[in-house]
């Protein structure tokens, strides 16, 4: 068994909407003999979107994976699992709930373009979850492309030390570095190596890596030729280390450098040997399952699936395992590998594996699955705060109730989705963490569930927070047959920095309030602030101070406490005068150079405030923040102001005054 995993690659594809990475991916499969004809993004016919969004919108929605075997030269056959992830910013929760159960990842660039918003957005998750990655500078014959621009990107932008292992001549040639090889590759996927020499390329690599790794070093110092295998083992190394990323070129669409890709994978991303595993964890077989649900899913054939990666032991159909932390038992019925759209049944899954399980009917995305020998609950996962509200409507009651179970699936598929019924107007709300992303849904839940669905214009959902200060106090006395209410709270409210929230002080002195009546009082007047003074606008970034009060020896009790709290609170804030705050969001836009004007009328027409704008050849990056209420048709704004060339990234800033 640890041979094999020693022979294993669990990666995914991540990269900015639009540089090619489902085209890479499906270069993968072909190379690989997984699939027989390449399928196009732009025909609506590749593997990995294959939902009927995906293929309408021309854009990776969900995750999707597929298992493959490939061998490079002179090594042996290894296998090899590929997840594929979406470059939309709206679809985030799939590329973090993917780099949870990764061992590595294959970031796409565009060479015209070089590291865009959701790059760099993705760039940061890896980091976070310790990811190793290869780079493939990808659209070589686009105008524009450059190389250098990229590389420099990565170490500016990024943080990053890239090893170029390619070079590209003049007349498009790649060049292996390391093998001093000029590579060319059929329609078929054949690569042609021939000798290039290109000496002092390969010098500054070992120079390079001779800084890093002492077996490269000590070879250098003695200016001994270091041999190919030793530079690669080093790359390796330094990969898995996360001290350098590898860097490879070509044009997908072309049919150029994904094989050297896929070397690359085998070569320098780690196995799941090479990767620490959580809670103490070991690889092997031998010992109790353990697995983490990155995802769910709902198929109409299958049923409800639950995406497992095993970090332990091994699960086979038939198996009784424990979902974690809820502690329910459930009955593995099948264990089903992932190729796209299709299902193909499996007889077990061990360590290093990802499959779709079916029957963990209890099983959310988060949750740990383990054997009941086992109590380990992994850490769960950090998902992405909706800004974006739509109140939905249908035409009759028992449609209602149809929506109320599709939104509930639809919330357990897809956790950035959130849904409330709005206390005032009775409206089911649908939160998400864009417009893209609710307008997807929206299409999947008319299809799905054959709904006609109407939405209102989206929603944003507003916060107040107190203008200056105010101290108020409040005589709670409620005298009815048997014991009475009797609280006096004095309490002062007070602005806090943004983003600081509610806080709450005791100031009280000489026991005026005993201390068990003191958490009442707080109780009572976080739930003011949250139930809010004007609309039922929450009141969000002030600090609370409770001064003084006065106790009945009989009649005091802690709801007396609460209620007072909760009505001083109300009347120190409107005292204190409210300032009514929107959310903002960070918008990272990206257009040609000659059409900067444009994208900067169009944030000036929205509200926005540019932050900067940085040059890097022929694009302009603006940095900027915009009222998430003014977001709305942005995207579409600027598309059609930029001739389609202009993207727009966009994140939770907090909350700002309205101006």
């Amino acid at each position: 068994m640890l041979t094999t995993l020693k022979r294993t690659r669990l990666f995914g594809v991540l990269a900015h909407v639009d540089a090619g990475k489902t085209t890479v991916s499906e270069r993968m499969l072909f190379l690989s003999g997984r699939i027989h004809r390449i399928g196009e993004v732009h025909h609506g016919d590749t593997t990995l979107d294959h939902d009927v969004e995906e293929r309408k919108h021309g854009i990776t929605i969900s995750a999707a994976a597929s298992s493959f075997r490939w061998q490079p030269l002179g090594l042996p056959e290894h296998q090899l699992t590929l997840i594929d992830t979406p470059g939309h910013v709206d679809f985030a929760i799939e590329v973090e709930r993917s780099l949870r159960v990764l061992d590595g990842a294959v970031v796409v660039l565009d060479a015209g373009r070089g590291v865009e918003p959701q790059t760099e957005s993705v760039w940061r998750q890896a980091d976070r979850h310790g990811v190793p990655r290869v780079v493939f500078v990808n659209k070589l014959d686009a105008p524009g492309a450059s190389v250098e621009r990229c590389l420099g990107d990565l170490r500016e932008r990024l943080g990053a030390r890239p090893v170029f292992l390619q070079w590209v001549r003049e007349d498009g040639t790649l060049i292996d570095v390391i093998e001093q090889q000029a590579l060319s590759f059929g329609a078929d996927g054949a690569v042609t190596r021939t000798p290039a020499e290109e000496g002092q390329r390969r010098e500054v690599l070992v120079q390079t890596l001779a800084e890093l790794d002492p077996e490269v070093g000590e070879a250098w110092s003695r200016d001994e030729e270091v041999p190919s295998a030793v530079l690669h083992e080093a790359v390796r190394r330094l990969t898995v280390s996360l001290q350098v990323v590898p860097v490879l070129c070509g044009a997908a669409l072309r049919n150029k450098g994904v094989p050297a890709v896929l070397d690359a994978v085998v070569r320098y991303l780690p196995s799941p040997l090479d990767r620490s595993l959580p809670s103490g964890l070991s690889a092997r077989e031998d010992a109790p399952s353990c697995g983490f649900v990155f995802k769910t899913d709902v198929d109409p054939h299958v049923g409800s699936l639950a995406w497992v990666r095993v970090f332990q032991g091994v699960i086979r159909p038939g198996a009784t395992l424990v979902v974690r932390p809820s502690r329910r038992r459930e009955r593995v019925a099948r264990v089903l590998g992932l190729h796209g759209g299709q299902f193909e049944p499996m007889a077990e899954l061990g360590p290093g594996g990802i499959a779709a399980l079916v029957g963990l009917k209890s099983a959310r995305t988060g949750d740990t699955v383990t054997a009941e020998a086992l109590d380990v609950v992994l850490e769960s996962l950090a998902t992405t705060e909706p800004v974006v509200e739509l109140a939905l409507t249908v035409k009759s009651g028992e449609d209602r109730s149809k929506l109320a179970e599709a939104l509930r699936r639809a919330c357990i598929e897809d956790p950035s989705l959130r849904v409330r019924v709005d206390a005032e107007t009775g409206q089911t709300v649908l939160c998400g963490v864009g417009e893209l992303h609710l307008a997807i849904w929206l299409e999947k839940l008319a299809r799905r569930d054959s709904l006609v669905i109407r939405a209102s214009a989206p929603a944003v959902s507003n916060r107040d927070t107190a203008l200056g200060e105010a101290s108020v106090t409040v005589r709670h006395v409620r005298q009815n047959s048997g014991p009475g209410q009797f609280a006096v709270v004095t309490v002062k409210v007070a602005p806090s920095p943004a983003g600081a929230g509610v806080s709450f002080v005791d100031g009280v002195q000489g026991g005026a309030i005993p201390a068990e009546f003191i958490p009442a009082v707080e109780r009572g007047a976080r739930a003011a602030l949250s139930r809010g003074v004007r609309e039922g606008v929450p009141v969000v970034d002030v600090e609370v101070t409770l001064l003084d009060g006065l106790t009945h020896p009989v009649d005091s009790s802690a709801m007396a406490f609460e209620v007072a709290g909760s009505l001083a609170v109300q009347q120190a804030v409107e005292r204190a005068g409210l300032r009514r705050l929107e959310p903002v969001a960070k918008a990272q836009v990206t257009v040609p150079e000659s059409f900067l004007g444009a994208a900067l009328g169009e944030l000036s027409a929205r509200r926005g405030v540019v932050l900067g704008v940085t040059t890097a050849g022929p694009i302009a990056v603006i940095d900027a923040k915009v009222p998430v209420a003014k977001t709305f048709g942005f995207v579409t704004a600027l598309r059609s102001r930029t001739e389609g060339r202009g993207s727009v990234s966009l994140a939770h800033a907090g909350f700002e005054p309205v101006k």
